[in-house]
């Protein structure tokens, strides 16, 4: 008489097959959506990277004054018909910092077509004074503009136009009161140690080099309100008038 098989065995045997069977659809499934999601990057990367679909076809200039939007345009040499992504924004900015007038620049990317610069000038402090023309210098002492005619606001006459001596005036005029400021109509300086503010009433500062300049301002008031016409702060520790 043949045995026949357990009931036990049976089910085991059935279980292991539908177990299987399961593991085998699941791993069917994540391959679909595997394959589907590189399908959706691939669209999504070419769409991006290679069609025309976000190409640069514009560009928009803000914050120009003393340059122009079309010179920045010229000088950014933006090549149009790239993607938005491709845009070589480092090589773009290195390009325009060239340009004197420019501090800094910031370049946005307007989807889907437009790339726009924004342009951040250098601040004038003061104008240097060049034979017959006014050159504006910044905070760091670099000149970036000239004019044939001064504007509003301080000249100065330097034995050189060297940078450390241009900035070094420069935070001299950073470091003087308001009120001071609006009183001085120039600033002389032979040498870095040798600043001099002329005010409109013909009176003197003796300002030395721009060594403790918060505390050689922090004497201006006092000393200004005395009689006299030259008012020496170049050794802050021991003011004099005479």
């Amino acid at each position: 008489m043949t045995a026949k098989p357990s009931s036990g065995r049976t089910d085991l045997g059935a279980k292991l097959d539908l177990r299987n069977k399961t593991q085998r659809r699941i791993r069917r499934r994540r391959g679909a959506i595997v394959g589907a999601v590189l399908v959706v990057l691939a669209v999504v990367a070419w769409v991006v990277f290679a069609s025309s679909a976000l190409e640069t076809r514009e560009v928009a200039v803000t914050g120009t004054q003393l340059t122009t939007p079309e010179e920045i345009i010229s000088t950014a040499k933006v090549p149009l018909g790239t993607p938005l992504t491709r845009i070589p924004a480092d090589s773009i900015r290195q390009r325009l910092l060239a340009l004197p007038e420019i501090e800094d620049v910031v370049l946005h990317r307007n989807w889907p077509h437009e790339l726009g610069i924004e342009v951040i000038e250098r601040t004038m402090v003061y104008q240097r004074i060049n034979g017959d023309s006014y050159q504006w210098v910044d905070a760091s002492g670099k000149i970036f503009h000239t004019a044939t005619d001064p504007v509003e606001g301080i000249l100065a006459d330097t034995a050189s136009d060297e940078q450390r001596m241009l900035a070094d005036i420069a935070a001299t005029v950073g470091a003087l009161p308001a009120d001071v400021v609006e009183q001085t109509s120039q600033i002389s300086a032979a040498t870095i140690d040798q600043i001099v503010i002329e005010l409109a009433d013909g009176r003197q500062i003796v300002w030395g080099n721009s060594g403790q300049a918060e505390l050689k301002a922090a004497l201006l008031p006092v000393l200004l309100a005395e009689p006299g016409t030259v008012f020496d702060v170049s050794s802050p520790g021991h003011p004099a008038i005479r």
